[in-house]
């Protein structure tokens, strides 16, 4: 099975549906400029890297971590798949509390919760795909939800992110 080949042929024409997205480049310029901004995907990380430079803020990520760098051994919502990450960035466990991480799927966040990371959820067609309900997302207890996209409403919902 060759990943490289099947992703290249799902991913193929991303520009029909993504564009430059300047809500989504002023909240991730809003950040202190000291945080670090990395994206974790199961997804290759040229996938990730064109999704990104097509929404118009590749410039402002740190890193791209995805299946090549977990050797395609691992994903989230595996804790060997965040260790992984959380070690490359050189994050102690005590420093966990300090991530925050951003996920529009309910697994993959639950993960982190148990880590200990901030956690916002994005709402999307994720939550049904995976068949989870809504009820579930309540219980979870996440630090905030997101009904749309990622964007500046969450300044209120989560000021302290911007306050570290």
């Amino acid at each position: 099975f060759d990943s490289k080949y099947y992703d290249t042929y799902v991913r193929k024409g991303a520009e029909k549906y993504f564009s430059k997205d300047s809500e989504l480049r002023t909240f991730l310029e809003s950040f202190p400029s000291r945080m670090k901004k990395v994206v974790f995907t199961n997804a290759p990380e040229s996938s990730a890297n064109e999704i990104l430079s097509l929404l118009g803020v590749s410039d402002l990520f740190d890193e791209v971590l995805g299946t090549d760098f977990q050797e395609s051994k691992v994903c989230k919502p595996e804790k060997e798949a965040f260790q992984k990450v959380l070690n490359h960035l050189k994050i102690p466990p005590t420093e966990y509390h300090r991530v925050c991480y951003f996920e529009d799927s309910l697994k993959n966040l639950r993960a982190g919760k148990e880590l200990g990371f901030r956690t916002v959820f994005i709402l999307s067609d994720a939550l049904t795909n995976e068949g989870m309900s809504k009820k579930e997302l309540e219980a979870a207890k996440f630090d905030a939800v997101l009904h749309t996209k990622v964007g500046m409403a969450l300044q209120s919902q989560f000021p302290q992110l911007w306050q570290e």
